[in-house]
């Protein structure tokens, strides 16, 4: 972050290659959802381990996996 003209171009830069970067996803996913509903759901599931095309192509507000269990791969399991 700056003020500088060179950090503001680097600023809008950055800015149009994530908008460019979700479009093509979008596109990839052959999906019909708002680009900002496409954005917050890579913005929210970015570091999980769940398919970014199959959440997309998702009409389900669950987004369960195959075997109807959340896909707890790689995530530490915990039992009280």
């Amino acid at each position: 972050y700056g003020e500088n003209e060179n950090a503001i171009r680097t600023q809008v830069w950055c800015t149009l290659i994530a908008q460019l970067l979700m479009t093509v996803i979008q596109k990839m996913a052959n999906t019909q959802k708002a680009f900002s509903v496409v954005a917050t759901l890579v913005r929210i599931h970015l570091i999980s381990l769940l398919d970014v095309f199959e959440l997309l192509r998702s009409t389900k507000r669950d987004y369960l996996n195959k075997r109807g269990s959340p896909d707890l791969y790689g995530q530490i399991k915990l039992i009280f």
